[in-house]
């Protein structure tokens, strides 16, 4: 489905957690809101057989004030609040007017009540903790800033970490624990936890691929991470022991044929399943291709013969793959939907400017990638 979008390339698509919205940002300077409506239930969605009918609506664009693009978006986990990085170096938060519980989209009119100066030059990621009381930010000064919530739109920063040594591309919070990741024009990942004696610091640096890493993504259950680069491919990486500064890679994909700018990892697609289901992931980029991978996990070898530790293997399979997602433009930004009912759906975010929703539904079984 094709929603229209914006003036000027179009960077990052978040979906609200709550209310049936979905937001993108641009080079435009804006953020624009869309509603969509399903005719389907969620036992109609999770059949095969079926293709639920969506509808969706340009709600209301938000025109930020930010002198420069707009280059990510982030919820809040209540679904109230949405934080916009810059390339001016700020961050907005924004809330509307006159909210309203009951689920009424068309409550009041959105507006900035903070606006979180620090950085030194572009901002271009930000992201919520799982709790809602922290919000990581980074930059193109090579800094990740971690910043505490306190009701009224106050915030405080906690800890400036200046770990890279280059270009800070994205951030992401663990799904369940307060374990932060980045990545980095360095070709590395970073993984920062609070130290409840001292400050914020990073415990572990994930090392391996060769050029830029742009994009991080947390399995849904947190026992593992995917990072996707310049150098076309993803890298899964898992707890090497019980050390929490132990990682290790446990698998590399291939399948992309230009930069991969984007993931996201979904948290319950509907649908058959396999036995140890992790998931799927879905990876977009220069390339302008969508592929969706499933994840699973096995207690035995590919042989069948039991494993000689306690960890299981991790097995994968491409499950769907588009070309030219759109058009002969690259994709930027992919996100799943993390709504229960819909979470078949995908959106992408182009250079053309365009926003895309995509319902992904594979009816036969995947083979091995």
């Amino acid at each position: 489905m094709y929603a229209p979008g914006h003036d000027d390339r179009a960077w990052n698509v978040a979906w609200n957690p709550v209310k049936p919205i979905l937001a993108s940002c641009s080079a435009d300077k804006s953020v624009r809101l869309y509603h969509y409506t399903s005719s389907s239930t969620s036992r109609e969605e999770s059949s095969a057989s079926s293709s639920p009918t969506y509808s969706f609506a340009h709600l209301s664009t938000i025109p930020t004030g930010h002198t420069k693009t707009v280059r990510a978006v982030a919820w809040a986990p209540s679904g109230k609040t949405l934080a916009t990085a810059s390339f001016d170096a700020n961050i907005g938060i924004w809330e509307q007017e006159a909210d309203d519980d009951a689920g009424d989209v068309n409550s009041g009119d959105w507006e900035c009540v903070s606006l979180l100066e620090g950085h030194e030059t572009e901002c271009k990621s930000v992201a919520y903790s799982s709790t809602g009381t922290l919000l990581a930010s980074c930059s193109r000064d090579k800094t990740v800033w971690v910043w505490e919530v306190h009701p009224d739109a106050d915030f405080e920063c906690l800890g400036v970490l200046m770990e890279h040594t280059q270009d800070v591309k994205c951030v992401a919070w663990h799904p369940t624990e307060e374990i932060l990741a980045s990545a980095s024009y360095d070709d590395t990942v970073k993984l920062y936890i609070d130290d409840p004696s001292d400050d914020w610091y990073c415990f572990a640096t994930l090392t391996g691929h060769a050029s830029t890493v742009w994009s991080v993504a947390w399995a849904p259950s947190g026992s593992y991470l995917a990072s996707a680069s310049d150098d076309r491919t993803i890298r899964i990486w898992r707890r090497a022991g019980d050390m929490l500064e132990q990682w290790e890679c446990v698998l590399v994909i291939e399948g992309h044929e230009r930069s991969i700018y984007s993931l996201s990892w979904s948290a319950r697609p509907s649908g058959p399943r396999r036995p140890g289901h992790l998931g799927w992931l879905a990876s977009t980029g220069g390339d302008g291709k969508i592929k969706i991978w499933e994840f699973w996990e096995e207690n035995a070898s590919a042989d069948n013969r039991p494993r000689s530790d306690s960890r299981p293997m991790l097995y994968h399979a491409l499950i769907a793959s588009l070309s030219s997602a759109h058009g002969v433009c690259d994709v930027n930004s992919v996100a799943w939907c993390p709504r229960a009912e819909h979470s078949n759906l995908l959106a992408t975010a182009g250079d053309d400017g365009s926003v895309r929703v995509w319902h992904v539904a594979p009816t036969r079984p995947a083979t091995d990638a």
